[in-house]
């Protein structure tokens, strides 16, 4: 969801499940549209392919670019 909100796509498109799963497992993702390093690095964190490698909801809670924009929602 995350990438979707900043790119404005999916992550992975394929015309069947074979070639999707080809993509997820070897190909990987990009970003077509410019977003912060801290924004890139949580994602990439995120979208592993090898689940005991996946952050959990804490990691993903403390990870920097949330706390940057947790300050801003302060400030208000």
């Amino acid at each position: 969801m995350l990438y979707a909100m900043l790119q404005g796509t999916v992550p992975f498109k394929a015309a069947n499940m074979k070639e999707l799963h080809e993509i997820i497992v070897n190909k990987g993702f990009t970003f077509p549209v410019k977003i912060t390093d801290d924004a890139k690095d949580l994602i990439s964190k995120m979208l592993v392919v090898n689940p005991p490698d996946w952050l959990s909801i804490p990691e993903i809670l403390s990870h920097s670019w949330l706390k940057d924009h947790e300050s801003d929602e302060e400030d208000d």
